[in-house]
């Protein structure tokens, strides 16, 4: 009797257990919107301070900010509401209450991100990775504020493009400064310091907003969301696609594997957040970045030799040059390019011809705006050239002025101190320095750059060189690109190689992404107006670039040393 009820009641725990498993996906799906929801409601709180400004949505109506209402009924708000009267509208605070706040709904997503990793590529597929990444990058879409004024400026260029008939690379935006963007500016004295090819995707977007009688900033406000938005979803299939090419081709076959590293991609709280809320073009350039490897590896075919079109390679180059043309800190992805042909020994006729496309391209796109050289005038005045924020460089600086000033010193300028100057100049040159080392030992030993997954290890070994060392002005949308190479890694590489335990392994790149988001926490004004009182001049949000890299780097080095261990104790027991 006992084995007969046993048997009975065998098909309803397996069908409860399925419908728990058929459930998992959407509930973490639900989880995960209520968390960004939870961040939707803090960003707006004016006791912040200044980390957030006015998206403008509340143009539209008080119905952005509904989960600020909601959660917080009785707390300031940061977005200019016309006609709003009541307990919203305070004078600025500085509330770590509201900071902590902040940490903890980026904990949440990111706690509820490993949780999706863990559990979803056992159950999902293809579509729900796609239908899944799109409602969570539209509800990014609609947090009112921004926690960058990038944005602005992307738009004020474009109108001074198209509305105004200028050169948005020569010319500064006092020349409009009676336009309604001026007002949001942070960054007036400087033309614009991205390429040709934003330049012309955001004056395509300002000309269609005009064309369809949408003059107003809320339109490109918007439009510029949606095509972060656009640019992640597609980024999103390219890794998806790319790893099935390149898993097939090296007969390393894995659906769950290539599902979990696309998924972290997709899902990423730090790529999701600059993409659709701040608008970062860093997602633009990981697209062209990543079309570009795909138009490489597309065609091909297991079991026989790797060899490239000249179309392929034709195609790729131009991409890679349109990159560039973008923001030109994807210039240190070339040499990893051009190596890899070498050392594939394509024809040296087409070598040649890609290396002159890319640069003929990159000539090409500039030359309209070249304006008799006029737009080298954006170094003069460009921060990156001379400053330090959010990155080693700009830590050492504050330290060694606070350290100077403890010991009786003159409390040094916060800008253009002498220490800031050393600290930037000796980053700058340690990064030139492990470029060429990388080069080096890419020439010496073609083996570290023979394969495509090799390749794309190079490339993200040098874009986390330029992030640690090259960038001495340095935030946290500028490791986007890292994280589509890593993607591609852990989707095609064995988990005990070297590389993937140390840089780009799952645990290491987890931990960037939250170390990096929750960078923002430094820029509220609990940090930034909150002085260290052993060193003079020292506030804590100068912790901000110690702070991004630590974590990750020393998991890193852990990993290393545990791998290292492993491998002497395995030596000694042969023995």
């Amino acid at each position: 009797m006992k084995t007969t009820i046993e048997k009975l009641d065998q098909p309803k725990i397996d069908r409860s257990s399925a419908t728990y498993r058929n459930l998992q996906p959407f509930v973490i799906l639900l989880a995960m919107e209520c968390a960004l929801f939870f961040l939707a409601a803090i960003l707006p709180l004016r006791g912040l301070g200044t980390s957030s400004s006015d998206a403008l949505l509340t143009q539209l109506g008080l119905w952005p900010l509904f989960p600020t209402f909601l959660l917080f009924p009785h707390s300031a708000v940061s977005p200019v509401l016309p006609g709003l009267h009541g307990p919203f509208l305070y004078t600025s605070t500085i509330s770590g209450k509201d900071t902590a706040l902040l940490f903890c709904a980026f904990l949440s997503i990111f706690l509820l991100y490993l949780l999706a990793l863990r559990i979803l590529p056992r159950s999902i597929g293809k579509r729900y990775l796609l239908l899944s990444t799109l409602l969570l990058a539209i509800t990014c879409c609609l947090v009112p504020v921004v926690t960058s004024s990038d944005i602005f400026s992307y738009i004020a260029y474009a109108r001074i493009g198209v509305i105004y008939h200028l050169n948005p690379l020569t010319t500064l935006p006092t020349a409009i400064r009676n336009d309604p963007i001026f007002a949001h500016l942070y960054w007036i004295g400087q033309p614009s310091a991205y390429g040709p090819t934003w330049t012309l995707l955001t004056c395509l977007i300002q000309w269609l907003a005009v064309t369809l009688g949408l003059k107003g900033l809320l339109s490109m406000v918007l439009g510029l969301r949606l095509l972060g938005l656009t640019m992640h979803l597609g980024s999103t299939a390219l890794i998806w696609s790319t790893s099935g090419h390149l898993q097939r081709y090296y007969d390393f076959l894995s659906a769950e594997k290539r599902l979990r590293a696309t998924l972290a991609f997709a899902w990423n709280p730090l790529l999701l957040f600059e993409a659709c809320v701040n608008a970062h073009n860093d997602t633009t350039l990981l697209f062209f970045i990543l079309l570009g490897i795909w138009f490489l590896v597309r065609n091909l075919r297991p079991g026989y030799p790797l060899r490239l079109s000249l179309g392929e390679l034709l195609l790729a180059s131009a991409l890679f040059a349109l990159a560039t043309c973008l923001k030109l800190n994807a210039l240190v992805l070339a040499p990893g390019l051009l190596l890899f042909l070498w050392i594939q020994r394509q024809k040296m006729l087409h070598v040649l011809a890609a290396a002159m496309t890319y640069l003929g391209l990159i000539m090409l796109l500039y030359a309209p705006f070249w304006q008799h050289g006029a737009i080298f005038g954006v170094v003069k005045v460009n921060p990156e050239a001379s400053r330090n924020i959010n990155s080693p460089a700009d830590f050492l600086t504050h330290l060694y002025n606070g350290l100077a000033a403890h010991f009786g010193a003159r409390i040094a300028a916060p800008i253009g101190s002498p220490a800031e100057h050393l600290f930037h100049t000796a980053s700058l040159a340690l990064f030139l320095i492990l470029s060429i080392l990388l080069c080096w030992r890419t020439a010496h030993n073609p083996k570290f750059i023979s394969t495509f997954p090799r390749l794309i290890r190079w490339m993200a070994i040098a874009w986390l060189c330029y992030c640690l060392t090259g960038a001495s002005w340095y935030w946290p949308w500028y490791i986007t690109t890292f994280f589509g190479f890593s993607a591609l890694i852990e989707a095609t590489s064995d988990s005990q190689q070297a590389f993937s335990h140390l840089l780009a392994g799952p645990p290491v790149t987890r931990l960037l992404a939250f170390s990096m988001l929750s960078f923002y926490c430094f820029s509220t004004s609990a940090f930034s107006h909150t002085p260290l009182s052993m060193l003079p001049g020292f506030h804590w949000a100068n912790f901000s670039g110690l702070w991004i890299w630590t974590v990750p780097l020393l998991v890193a080095s852990t990993l290393g040393l545990k791998r290292i261990y492993c491998a002497l104790s395995r030596s000694w027991s042969l023995r």
